[in-house]
């Protein structure tokens, strides 16, 4: 890796709390540029004063450090992270509220009309409902997250998966740790329904990408 440069054996080397930090605040492509011209400079002054050599290294990680963290803060790399996390936090939510607000009144409402006897049909219309929910946090993933010079595969498996796993991850806890009247098979439909509409729903958004073009 870029940052993994070491220096000459039995040299003089930099501090390595000071050299942590420009690894960790300078971008990929600058790296190995930087560390390597401070190193240089580094090894000529410690020639002279080993002591004067470390402070010198000191002054310039504190006065290169904050433009670094504020480059890499206005890179695209961390804007697309700072999108990603957006929208994963905004499925999330609306997962919640939709199944708060949409799928259960649904469910309520129909068992009401229907005067159904049994939570069967009512289950069923609950977790239709909640799917066309989930199916529409994937489409936001996939259309703030995915990349247009990757492949659907790669997106699929770099973005939405993981985020997938997030936004699921409190249908998940109540499988394990059961804290309602739904049984553990209930959960496992629910689950494995909720991946083929996450997939449904980003398929939708790519294909509206599409269309727009």
């Amino acid at each position: 890796m870029a940052g993994d440069i070491k220096p000459p054996r039995n040299a003089l080397a930099p501090p390595h709390l000071a050299r942590m930090l420009i690894v960790i605040m300078a971008s990929a492509p600058e790296r190995a540029a930087l560390i390597g011209d401070m190193e240089e400079e580094f090894t000529q002054q410690s020639r002279r004063s080993p002591h004067g050599a470390r402070a010198w290294y000191w002054r310039q990680t504190a006065i290169s450090a904050p433009y670094l963290a504020l480059k890499r803060l206005r890179s695209e790399e961390t804007r697309r992270l700072g999108i990603a996390l957006a929208a994963i936090l905004g499925a999330f939510l609306m997962i919640h509220y939709w199944d708060i607000l949409i799928a259960r009144g649904t469910a309520r409402g129909f068992a009401a009309v229907t005067q159904a006897q049994t939570y069967f049909l009512a289950r069923t219309v609950y977790l239709l409902v909640q799917m066309a929910g989930v199916a529409v946090a994937g489409s936001v993933i996939a259309a703030l997250t995915f990349r247009e010079e990757d492949s659907f595969a790669r997106n699929l498996l770099h973005r939405l998966v993981p985020s997938g796993v997030i936004i699921l991850s409190p249908a998940l806890f109540a499988m394990i740790f059961p804290a309602d009247n739904y049984d553990l098979s209930f959960r496992l439909i629910q689950l494995g329904l909720a991946l083929p509409a996450l997939y449904i729903g980003a398929r939708i958004a790519m294909w509206l990408r599409g269309r727009r073009r």
